[in-house]
């Protein structure tokens, strides 16, 4: 039974105390009264009413944060609500409670998470142009917003959806701010973290957020000074806030640095140091409500203050991330849910309201669009980043009900400003898809960006790229070898240097300058990280030196840190922004993240791509010294042509090898038994017979180059060639594709394990021929991405 009691402005509602958990129908309980029960019902229903949400939406973007908000709805007074049956059980005095006091826990945990991913270090990154869109997106909407509010309240008689002028201005004030955790998770989702409107997107967020946490403390101040009338009580309150900040950062930042140290590299955080963690999370938004603050910003600034290294950093998502988003999170959207009514809304406050909201998006547009064009940005760039500061989320949900529970704004207005919030997300988070997609295509060249068809008065472009520091000195090996003595034959590269996003939360490209290591630049990553980067350049830098007389070679560097999925997105971008002829992909065991990128590059990129798997048989460059440029080392190089774009292409950089002093080329042209090609393809013969035709005219002169006729029948006797001479050379290159009725490859396939290196390139490799020569494995470009002129 309840008893409710009216004490003034407020109500006072008692209920007995049945218990958490109930003893089950069969003792005639009904669990919908327990808290326990009730709340686990709750729970399972937003997250199945979310599933089929998102199976509908799927071909949306934005689906996450649209179909959580949807599912609380549904169960709202907008749908389900309307069932009085269903609100007396399910939505009673009770289970508001227990929503509600979730609703506030999974908050913060949530808004934790996500800011103990924000890399500050961004800002420092994004250059003046993110301090200029920074500064641009906070300000300019804020006065758009002010100016619109005046106009339509001076035209409007009454109020907007229940709300005065001076609560419309609070309403425009919150919805002119951009979070960074919402851009954060949309571009997650969209796979655009290393995409340059992303990097662009997230720093110029990053400093409008500094600029608004900065107002908004000084207002905080402001308005405390005049309440009290500059007495003395107005500076005790100011000072206990900034004493939490303060607080927070010098008490926090050791127990982390603690909680680092005594955590193994490569392993997650312990159960102890988590509860550690949590205590501290609860610590600090206690004390933020208790100096007057809103609980949030004890957790953001506990969030700021986390360390982003190992075990820290991401590795707090992995531990409580799934339980915040699983649990919590319905928790919060039933809370959201109950305050929308589509019924109580009037058609002239939803037009108000939305050309107000509408106002104010096209003025975060303009903010960004206008300084990004006038600092050379490419306009699609700026339009994409443009979009993307119009994206609202989560964050913006709780301030709206944030707001509500000030009574800043109605019910009315709070359900509107939801359904806007969704709408608006929804769409524009489908322009950003779209455009974004439309830009990757752009990516068509219109040449032949081949080593095969390069100008020979040129430099051969290579852009080399790996996962793990050990291949660089095979990659530097072939890099020598693709060198000419001749400087009228040069060699341009490009290091790409990759990183998972594992030490760093905002992906990043890194262009790395010749001279002192400059630890400085370097202050958001670990040490190690550093260290590793710098070897890598210094690597490369002391290879462009041994070059140094003849002028031949060029050298850049760049350091990619971004999600193992995307990753290639990196290095596709940089080959044809850099005009490459060849991407040399450096893997070492053939590792799942290595195959991830070797066949996504392999699928996209806009020119020919080679992947090198070293054996141990090449030797290391940096060890060479003297010896490979006066000719007393000798390497062994083969090259197997059985026809095909990729051995056409594999044939030709095996020639430029060939150039080098210290090389011995052996071609091997696999034939059948009546001297003929494998090959089916009327056209690709006639090419295959000019590339021959004309490798023998450039080799004609050349002692170092042997060529062969093999008469292969069928794929055993391929295998038996290989195992009797594999092992004779250093290096071994195959083409990647081939014709699918090649008789002497069937059955290769079927045991495969690196599949990315081609039938042949993975036989060379497997440990069945137990072969210690490195392979080459090469696919020409792609006639999809050649758009002839």
């Amino acid at each position: 039974m309840n008893n409710s009691v009216r004490n003034g402005t407020h109500e006072f509602v008692c209920e007995a105390w049945l218990g958490s958990s109930s003893g089950g129908l069969l003792r005639g309980d009904d669990p919908l009264k327990y808290s326990t029960p009730l709340l686990l019902l709750l729970i399972s229903l937003v997250s199945s009413l979310s599933s089929v949400f998102q199976a509908l939406l799927r071909p949306l973007a934005n689906v996450d944060f649209v179909t959580q908000i949807l599912a609380g709805i549904f169960l709202g007074p907008s749908a389900l609500g309307q069932n009085i049956d269903l609100v007396t059980k399910f939505f009673n005095t009770r289970s508001f409670f227990i929503i509600e006091s979730f609703e506030a826990i999974s908050f913060m945990f949530i808004s934790y998470i996500s800011t103990a991913q924000v890399d500050m270090g961004v800002i420092k990154r994004g250059g003046k142009l993110a301090i200029i869109n920074g500064f641009s997106l906070f300000l300019f909407p804020y006065v758009v917003g002010a100016i619109a509010c005046t106009v339509i309240t001076s035209n409007i008689r009454g109020t907007v959806a229940k709300n005065k002028p001076e609560q419309l201005h609070d309403l425009l004030t919150n919805q002119s701010v951009v979070y960074f955790q919402v851009a954060y998770s949309v571009l997650s989702n969209l796979k655009m973290l290393n995409s340059e409107p992303g990097r662009l997107a997230l720093s110029s967020i990053m400093v409008a957020n500094c600029f608004g946490w900065g107002f908004f403390l000084l207002l905080i101040t402001f308005n405390s000074f005049l309440q009290h009338n500059y007495s003395k009580a107005t500076y005790m309150p100011t000072f206990t806030k900034v004493l939490l900040l303060v607080g927070i950062v010098v008490v926090s930042r050791p127990i982390f640095n603690w909680i680092v140290k005594r955590t193994s590299e490569g392993k997650k955080l312990k159960a102890s140091h988590l509860c550690t963690i949590c205590v501290m999370l609860c610590t600090a938004t206690f004390l933020a409500e208790t100096v007057g603050f809103p609980y949030i910003v004890g957790s953001v600034a506990l969030g700021l203050v986390t360390p982003k290294t190992p075990p820290l950093g991401t590795g707090l998502t992995d531990k409580i991330g799934s339980f915040c988003y699983a649990v919590l999170m319905p928790c919060y959207v039933i809370g959201i849910g109950n305050k929308v009514d589509f019924f109580s809304f009037q058609l002239r406050d939803v037009i108000s309201l939305e050309l107000l909201f509408l106002i104010i998006s096209a003025a975060k547009f303009a903010a960004i669009l206008l300084p990004s064009l006038y600092f050379k940005v490419p306009l699609s760039h700026a339009v994409i980043v443009g979009f993307i500061v119009c994206i609202q989320g989560i964050y913006d949900v709780q301030i709206f009900k944030q707001l509500l529970n000030y009574k800043n704004i109605s019910q009315e207005a709070f359900g509107i400003m939801v359904i806007s919030a969704m709408v608006h997300s929804t769409i524009f988070s489908t322009i950003v898809k779209n455009l974004h997609g439309w830009v990757q295509r752009k990516h068509i060249t219109y040449r032949r960006q081949t080593v095969q068809h390069y100008e020979p008065n040129s430099p051969l472009k290579i852009l080399t790229c790996f996962y793990h520091r050990e291949t660089v000195p095979s990659i530097l090996t072939v890099l020598e070898l693709s060198s000419c003595m001749s400087s009228a034959s040069s060699l341009s590269i490009v290091s790409v240097n990759l990183e998972e996003l594992e030490r760093h939360n905002v992906p990043l490209l890194i262009q790395h300058h010749p001279g002192p290591i400059d630890h400085a630049g370097h202050n958001d990553e670990s040490s190690m990280s550093s260290s590793r980067r710098d070897q890598i350049s210094k690597a490369f830098e002391k290879f462009q030196s041994g070059h140094d007389l003849q002028e031949n070679v060029s050298v850049e560097c760049f350091t990619a840190v971004a999600p193992s999925k995307t990753m290639h997105e990196d290095v596709c971008t940089l080959a044809f922004d850099k005009g490459t002829d060849l991407i040399i992909i450096g893997i070492e065991d053939g590792t799942a993240a290595e195959r991830r990128l070797c066949r996504n590059v392999l699928n996209v990129s806009p020119c020919s791509v080679a992947v090198l798997m070293d054996q141990g048989r090449l030797p290391d460059f940096k060890n060479m010294g003297t010896t490979m440029k006066n000719g007393s080392m000798r390497i062994n190089v083969c090259s197997i042509f059985l026809g095909g774009a990729d051995d056409r292409e594999t044939l030709a950089f095996a020639v430029r090898l060939s150039n080098h002093p210290c090389v011995n080329l052996t071609v091997l042209k696999l034939v059948d038994g009546e001297n003929v090609s494998h090959l089916n393809d009327v056209i690709e013969r006639r090419l295959d017979f000019r590339t021959m035709e004309k490798f023998r005219q450039d080799t004609m002169n050349k002692h170092n180059v042997t060529l062969r006729e093999v008469w292969i029948k069928e794929a055993s006797d391929l295998v038996n060639l290989l195992r009797e001479e594999g092992n004779n050379y250093d290096l071994i290159m195959v083409g990647i594709r081939h014709e699918e009725s090649f008789q002497v490859l069937q059955g290769l396939s079927v045991w495969s394990e690196i599949e990315e290196l081609g039938e042949i390139g993975d036989l060379l490799v497997s440990s069945d021929l137990k072969l210690t020569a490195s392979v080459l494995a090469v696919q020409q470009q792609l006639s999809s991405v050649v758009e002839e002129a």
